[in-house]
């Protein structure tokens, strides 16, 4: 993960930046492979999370493990629902603070496939788009964990773990934008963010 400066006059920004640092943040290919990685794992402890509440209401007969071509068709089908209906979540929370979205698809360090929701041209302020980033991964497995209490439940431990283990971008994104300060303002990417940072004088700027 690399930092770089956006040379001046290039920045789409809805007005002018006086007297301010504009710094950008793009995951590039070696980030794309860690983010492959971290996904793995927590995929692997989505899988124990979501898994515990189809237990739980299973009691002590345990989960009949009946799996066959329909039910394959049922996981794949939950989880692409899934994929979209959290970039619905992040275009309901731009709308929410005046921004409209935009989504597609895109590859993440040019190597991992991803989906996105973003508001070029758009500055938000720190905690908006922290909440941004966040809303997707805890509506989600909140709403899931309590739906796998169902008894359709079994179908959900999957979707819902690829979901939490593809949460991983957020959760770079909202890590990343924590080290801003508070005054920082963030403008959402399609491949990163744009940080607006208030201008410190006397003394250097930020690295």
């Amino acid at each position: 993960m690399t930092t770089s400066a956006a040379p001046t006059g290039t920045a789409p920004t809805p007005d002018p930046v006086p007297d301010a640092l504009v710094v950008e943040w793009r995951p590039d290919t070696a980030a794309a492979v860690k983010w492959n990685v971290v996904g793995l794992v927590l995929t692997v402890l989505g899988l124990v999370l979501f898994l515990f509440p189809v237990l739980a209401q299973a009691g002590p007969e345990g989960v009949p493990v009946e799996f066959g071509l329909m039910d394959l068709l049922v996981v794949v089908v939950l989880t692409t629902v899934l994929m979209g209906v959290h970039e619905g979540i992040h275009g309901i929370a731009m709308l929410a603070f005046r921004a409209w979205p935009t989504f597609g698809v895109m590859l993440v360090g040019r190597v991992v496939p991803a989906l996105y929701a973003t508001a070029a041209g758009h500055r938000f302020t720190r905690s908006q788009y922290l909440l941004i980033a966040a809303a997707p991964t805890v509506a989600v497995s909140v709403v899931g964990f309590i739906a796998c209490f169902s008894a359709f439940g079994g179908y959900l431990v999957v979707p819902l773990a690829v979901h939490f283990g593809g949460c991983v971008g957020d959760g770079f994104a909202f890590l990343r934008t924590l080290r801003e300060a508070p005054t920082t303002g963030c403008e959402d990417l399609r491949d990163g963010i744009r940080f607006y940072r208030a201008a410190v004088s006397p003394g250097p700027p930020q690295a």
